[in-house]
């Protein structure tokens, strides 16, 4: 085996309520690829060097999260660093580029002829007005194209509710579907209105007070959505959803329970992990979607329509301490039949077998 260069961007980030050595790759990235005797470039993706510091090195390493702040570094550097530079990257563009963007990812997956709930997306207003009262019938689903832990996905029950969302969303804009957002700014400029909910939002976190200077997290970025509107049919009787994590020709699985009086399980921490209780009809959609997709690394979120299992988004990367808590995965045989192997593994572990083969030959 050849030693390789890899250049690696720390994560260093974690999910709510995870520590740092849980959920934070590059650690374990590090660790593994010492310890098999290559050698690793700790590089910055905010340095204005970066390519310099990428020269010579044989393959790059980031785990970017849904934040804006890193999704629009990565959706800049990536192409170059794939397309231009030739470095083999983890992940790489067919991964990662329609990552926590549920547009794109209901255009992809539709393209692929892929189980999806039905999906409506509008551009324009009078259009979709026109739709609203004569077509569309409810409950349905509105969600922003950004989001995790079932953040920015709302039931709407009317259409006198859904026109109030386009009308926002077309006119003024959001940060999320709180109901605050929903507060008309007609005698407000939106400037004025960010820098309210900015200061509303650091005293919440007790960052500031009485003027005292304030550190503010640079990760704590958000997205601002304006000019389109997303909905999907409600999926009815659906107690929780079915999460299968593929990586190369491995898949874990775990259900994940409603919320309380809710519709939604992502981000409930409400987990079933025995792997007994996993249709593994999902187990086999997640297998092909990741070959179809050409995925290193693929998370579906399963529900079901009709008693037939539905993708309702895909994710590149996950709560890793999630994956782990796994008590096996499953393998696929040349023929489709699944093979289940006990025993744990950190999804860190499966990427970069896969990873380091695919560079090597």
């Amino acid at each position: 085996m050849n030693k390789l260069t890899v250049a690696i961007c720390p994560d260093g980030y974690a999910g709510v309520g995870n520590s740092r050595d849980s959920d934070c790759s590059s650690d374990k990235w590090i660790s593994i690829l010492k310890a098999k005797g290559h050698e690793v470039k700790i590089v910055d993706v905010k340095s204005p060097y970066l390519f310099e510091e990428l020269k010579g090195v044989d393959a790059f390493m980031w785990r970017w999260a849904h934040l804006s702040n890193m999704r629009d570094i990565a959706l800049r550097i990536f192409p170059v660093i794939e397309n231009y530079l030739k470095i083999p990257c983890f992940p790489n563009l067919m991964t990662s580029w329609h990552y926590d963007d549920k547009i794109a990812q209901a255009y992809l997956l539709e393209t692929h002829n892929m189980p999806i709930p039905k999906t409506w997306i509008w551009y324009d207003y009078d259009s979709l007005s026109e739709w609203v009262e004569n077509e569309a019938t409810y409950p349905l689903v509105l969600k922003l194209y950004n989001g995790a832990g079932s953040k920015n996905v709302k039931l709407i029950k009317s259409s006198s509710k859904l026109l109030d969302w386009a009308q926002k969303l077309f006119s003024h804009g959001v940060f999320d579907l709180s109901e605050e957002s929903l507060f008309k700014l007609d005698n407000f400029s939106l400037g004025y209105y960010l820098r309210f909910r900015a200061a509303l939002k650091t005293l919440k976190n007790g960052r500031a007070f009485f003027g005292q200077k304030v550190t503010v997290n640079p990760n704590k970025s958000f997205a601002f959505h304006k000019n389109y509107l997303l909905v999907q049919e409600f999926l009815p009787g659906n107690e929780f959803d079915t999460r299968v994590t593929v990586i190369g020709n491995r898949a874990f699985a775990f259900r994940r329970f409603n919320r309380p009086n809710d519709f939604r399980a992502s981000g409930s921490g409400n987990i079933d992990f025995e792997y007994q209780n996993i249709d593994v009809r999902f187990v086999k959609l997640a297998f092909e979607v990741a070959k179809k997709l050409q995925m290193q690394s693929c998370a579906i979120d399963g529900l079901y329509k009709n008693s037939e299992p539905i993708i309702c988004e895909i994710s590149y990367t996950f709560a890793n301490w999630a994956v782990h808590n796994c008590p096996g995965h499953w393998e696929q045989d040349v023929d489709g039949t699944l093979i289940w192997k006990s025993g744990q593994m950190w999804p860190e572990v499966a990427q970069l077998e896969d990873f380091l083969e695919s560079i090597e030959h």
